[in-house]
C-alpha cells in the first residue's frame, strides 16, 4: 500500500508541470557545488555555489554564494533548523545586479527502510540593489513549500529523488498569493568517502500570471560532506 501511494504522489509530481504550461518556454542549465562540515553533534555548516543559464543554454542568468548552519534533532534527527545567507549576481534582462538574500527553513524527515519523504518550509526575503534597476518590491519574501521523496539503492550506491515546492509571495500587502511552482526530479550517486555526484531535471512554471514562463532545466551538482 505504501509504495502504491508513493508511487501514485510521484506520478502527480511529473504531471504538474505539464498541467501548468503557460505561452512561454526556455530551456537552461545548472551547475551546482556543495561543501558541508560537521561542527558538532547535529550542527552542519553548508557552502554552496551555483551557476544557472537560460534562454537555451546561451545566457548567463544567475551565480549564487551561499552559506547556512544546519541544527538536527529529535530521534534520528528528523527535524531540521536552518538558517542561512547568500550573494546572488543577476542577469536581470541584460543589467546585472548584486542581491543578497535571508533564509530561515524547517525540515521533517521520516524514512521507510530505503523509502524517505521530507516536508519543507522556507522563507526567504531577498534584498535588491535599486541602483542598478528599479523593482516595486524591496525586500521580496517568500514562503515555499517542498514535499520531497527518495528512494536509496544501498547496493547500487545510488539514490532517486522528486520534489514539489510552491512559492507564496508575502511581499504584496493586498495580494497574496502563489506565484510559481518548481518540479526536480534525479538521481544521486556516491563516487567516494563523503563525495555525491548528482544529476537532476527542473522545471519552473509561473502562475497566476498574463504571460506565464515555463523554464526547463538540466542540472549537474557535486557535493562532499566532511563527517
Amino acid at each position: 500500500m505504501l509504495k502504491k501511494s508513493a508511487f501514485l504522489s510521484l506520478l502527480l509530481l511529473f504531471a504538474l508541470p505539464w498541467v501548468m504550461r503557460g505561452q512561454s518556454h526556455d530551456f537552461g542549465g545548472i551547475v551546482d557545488l556543495g561543501f558541508e562540515q560537521k561542527l558538532a553533534k547535529g550542527l552542519d555548516l553548508g557552502l554552496e555555489g551555483e551557476g544557472r543559464f537560460n534562454h537555451c543554454f546561451t545566457s548567463f542568468n544567475r551565480l549564487k554564494i551561499g552559506a547556512d548552519l544546519d541544527y538536527s534533532f529529535l530521534k534520528k534527527k528528523r527535524l531540521k533548523v536552518s538558517l542561512g545567507a547568500a550573494y546572488l549576481l543577476y542577469n536581470h534582462y541584460g543589467t546585472i545586479e548584486n542581491r543578497g538574500r535571508i533564509i530561515g527553513s524547517l525540515t521533517y524527515t521520516e524514512k521507510f527502510s530505503d523509502f524517505k519523504l521530507s516536508l519543507r518550509a522556507r522563507v526567504q526575503s531577498t534584498f535588491y540593489d535599486m541602483q542598478r534597476g528599479y523593482h516595486k518590491f524591496n525586500p521580496k519574501t517568500y514562503l515555499r513549500g517542498r514535499l520531497q521523496f527518495d528512494y536509496t539503492f544501498s547496493q547500487l550506491r545510488m539514490s532517486i529523488f522528486a520534489s514539489t515546492e510552491f512559492f507564496l509571495s508575502l511581499y504584496k500587502k493586498n495580494d497574496i498569493f502563489i506565484e510559481n511552482f518548481r518540479t526536480i526530479a534525479g538521481c544521486n550517486f556516491k563516487v567516494g568517502n563523503g563525495h555525491t555526484l548528482g544529476v537532476f531535471l527542473r522545471v519552473d512554471n509561473e502562475v497566476q500570471v498574463s504571460e506565464p514562463e515555463n523554464v526547463y532545466y538540466i542540472g549537474l551538482k557535486y557535493n562532499f560532506k566532511n563527517k
